[in-house]
């Protein structure tokens, strides 16, 4: 598996050239690169399942399935950092 853009040595708050972006995207498949926008979306939004569902124009039935597939993998999922429903929290 490839590394992600953030392994690579660009963090959240870089700034990357658009072609620089598409540069480090290549070679990546789509799994990867949806993965990796979701996990760092999750955590640039603390954790907040329904945040990171409305801005990535998702549903938050299908982030949690995400997150829930990314588990059973063995990734580190960012939890939430407080506020938010159990009914979004528990998988």
């Amino acid at each position: 598996m490839n590394a992600c853009i953030w392994e690579k040595g660009f963090g959240p708050n870089a700034i990357v050239s658009e072609t620089g972006l598409i540069a480090l995207l290549v070679g990546q498949t789509v799994a990867e690169v949806e993965r990796d926008l979701i996990i760092e979306t999750l955590r640039a939004c603390d954790g907040n399942r329904t945040r990171t569902a409305k801005i990535l124009a998702i549903a938050v039935r299908t982030l949690r399935n995400k997150i829930n597939e990314y588990e059973a993998k063995g990734l580190d999922i960012p939890a939430p950092v407080h506020g938010e429903s159990e009914l979004f929290t528990n998988r």
